[in-house]
């Protein structure tokens, strides 16, 4: 596995993690320079209605949680730079941000299917080199991998025990151990 940190990264949570907003997360890095480091969580549905935050979009979108930073903006990744301006690629064909005004209009046109957008409340955040501390600490694990639908349903425990057999005791473990 390698230890750089670039757009597309996917970051998971090792067990354990001491920081139980990140307990059994998988993040998506979108953004990595000098300054810091952004993600959003990826595993985290809400089962929550996007209408209850744009009125303007349906309640049949849901949003997933993105993070503990703010919570009070809701984001969102998707594969159509081409119809969305002001796009940040992440990686291949994934792009996160752009001109909400435009996917208003595309799905309310129908242009945009629901498995082409995820919406997001809140994101992750590091500073400068925390992220890599947290990483020499052995707290994440790095993955590169592609996302084909980012709506895919991803479970931290099969991704864990993927890339390294030796997880799948802690990866199948209750969370808390007094239960066993």
């Amino acid at each position: 596995m390698k230890n750089e940190i670039k757009s597309g990264t996917i970051l998971i949570s090792k067990p354990f993690m001491e920081d139980s907003r990140f307990e059994k997360t998988i993040i998506l890095i979108v953004e990595s320079n000098k300054e810091g480091t952004m993600g959003f969580i990826l595993n985290k549905s809400t089962n929550s209605s996007i209408d209850l935050i744009i009125k303007e979009i349906g309640s049949e979108h849901c949003f997933n949680y993105g993070g503990p930073v703010d919570t009070n903006h809701m984001f969102f990744i998707h594969k159509n730079s081409d119809l969305i301006s002001n796009s940040t690629h992440i990686i291949n064909d994934l792009y996160y941000g752009g001109d909400l005004e435009d996917v208003i209009t595309l799905l309310q046109s129908n242009k945009i299917k629901d498995n082409e957008i995820l919406f997001l409340l809140g994101y992750t955040g590091w500073e400068k080199n925390q992220l890599n501390n947290e990483i020499k600490e052995g707290s994440w694990l790095i993955h590169e991998m592609e996302l084909k639908d980012i709506k895919q349903n991803l479970e931290w425990s099969n991704l864990l025990i993927n890339i390294n057999q030796e997880y799948s005791v802690w990866a199948t473990a209750p969370n808390d151990f007094h239960l066993n």
